[in-house]
């Protein structure tokens, strides 16, 4: 790999955690000059990582217009939750079926790693558990045999996760949920598709219902309109 596409990657990975982070709110204008001056990067590498983002749904390119942070809705979010149940049902559903030891494995030492951090009140934005949170879910989908797919399971994520992070900063607090990564484990090790498929999308729903309850109409509203 080259020196000027390893830059760009960084640029990227920066940018990304940037905007999953709140710190570029939805809608952002991001101008390129600007943004050159701000990540001390040139032109070439930040184009690079401005499409790389584009690909990943987290900016939009408008035309001659530019670009700029991807908006951020109460409809979006339904649309990003309802998408993420039936492509991570279907991912799960195929590595219960094709799953090994060495999957189970990989599922508990997920889960317990995940369990001893607890989130905790006084942090509200904990990137080892982020990290840890994501690594749950990635073991539960890993055995599927389809990269394409664990692919799409990726983006959804990166767009769940700014919700979340969003929810979180608006409400000043944690979402409360129902304690279900243990049971969803326990079926998918159990080859209960079924079970486990409603575990997840009810995971995932009552996420949504805390996320919405954080931000409030007010958030939500606040999300939707464009920042120049």
């Amino acid at each position: 790999m080259d020196e000027s596409r390893t830059f760009a990657q960084a640029v990227q990975a920066r940018l990304a955690s940037d905007i999953l982070n709140g710190h570029l709110a939805p809608g952002t204008r991001l101008r390129l000059q600007a943004m050159c001056d701000i990540y001390q990067v040139s032109m070439s590498p930040l184009r690079e990582a401005l499409a790389g983002l584009s690909g990943r749904g987290l900016v939009v390119q408008e035309g001659q217009r530019g670009f700029h942070v991807a908006r951020a809705s109460a409809d979006d979010l339904r649309d990003v939750t309802e998408t993420r149940v039936r492509i991570e049902a279907t991912a799960l559903r195929l590595s219960i079926e094709r799953g090994d030891d060495v999957w189970e494995a990989g599922v508990l030492a997920a889960h317990h790693r995940l369990s001893r951090r607890p989130r905790r009140n006084e942090m509200l934005i904990d990137e080892t558990w982020e990290e840890l949170h994501r690594g749950y879910h990635t073991a539960l989908i890993a055995a599927c045999g389809l990269p394409r797919l664990l692919g799409f399971c990726t983006m959804l994520h990166d767009h769940f996760d700014r919700y979340r992070r969003l929810a979180v900063l608006h409400g000043d607090r944690h979402p409360v949920l129902k304690s279900s990564h243990a049971a969803l484990v326990k079926a998918a090790l159990d080859k209960d598709i079924q079970r486990a498929e409603g575990l997840l999308a009810a995971h995932i729903r009552e996420t949504t219902a805390q996320f919405v309850l954080l931000l409030g109409a007010e958030g939500l509203a606040h999300l939707s309109a464009p920042v120049e």
